[in-house]
């Protein structure tokens, strides 16, 4: 008897995009956006309490790639008060479109999703969630400018990349970004984030963790030998 698979949800791909994979692994599998609708009040609850459902429409026949996003705690968007705003009852029935806001390139936006005009949860490109910092290490941009840091910005044009005239990659192509970096009131700075848009820089401005020394010892490529087996020009340590 031949095998039967069940059917994959009206608008998820068949398949999950390599690009998408880290955040299935983290979150789950994508819901498609008539599901969304469907269970619409609990997605928005469980976004609340910190849990982010990825939404996905399929939009390969027109835009040949597939289109995800995500629904998400607040904290997911490094400057909600600058976003598009939806009332959760009239972002339901709109769910399609307001994705599409969302993750629209080259100007979507994270779009904020209200209660009784109260910012509650964001449905954001998925991803800008990918290789987000711990929530740990992440700086909270609002708090630290609060408490007398600072925040410089800048643009890095990147690097097309070049060939020699045989044709050999020479150097590898750099892509452009945005990079925020975090100092402190006394000018050091505790913090660098980069991504491919100002929020998505602000998103990724972390901490990095403290270095965790081993107490092994190193790695000797020549094994071990006494002092007298070395030449009397190698430089000891």
């Amino acid at each position: 008897m031949e095998e039967t698979k069940p059917a994959e949800p009206d608008g998820v791909p068949a398949r999950v995009p390599p690009r998408y994979k880290e955040l299935v692994e983290q979150w789950g599998p994508a819901v498609g956006v008539e599901e969304a609708r469907t269970r619409w009040g609990k997605l928005v609850a469980a976004a609340e309490t910190g849990t982010v459902t990825l939404i996905a429409m399929d939009t390969t026949a027109s835009l040949g790639y597939p289109t995800w996003a995500a629904l998400a705690p607040l904290d997911k968007v490094a400057d909600p008060g600058r976003c598009p705003v939806w009332p959760l009852t009239s972002a339901r029935p709109k769910l399609a479109d307001v994705v599409l806001a969302a993750t629209r390139f080259p100007d979507g936006a994270p779009q904020i999703l209200t209660r009784h005009r109260r910012p509650v949860v964001a449905l954001v490109a998925a991803l800008t969630l990918v290789d987000l910092p711990p929530d740990g290490e992440r700086i909270d941009v609002d708090a630290f400018l609060r408490s007398g840091g600072t925040i410089t910005l800048e643009y890095d044009y990147g690097h097309p990349g070049s060939t020699t005239p045989d044709g050999d990659v020479d150097q590898e192509p750099i892509p452009e970004r945005y990079i925020a970096h975090a100092k402190e009131a006394d000018g050091s700075e505790i913090g660098q984030g980069e991504g491919d848009s100002l929020a998505e820089a602000l998103l990724r401005l972390w901490r990095p963790p403290a270095h965790v020394y081993s107490d092994e010892p190193p790695f000797d490529p020549w094994g071990s030998r006494p002092d007298s087996d070395l030449p009397e020009s190698t430089v000891r340590f």
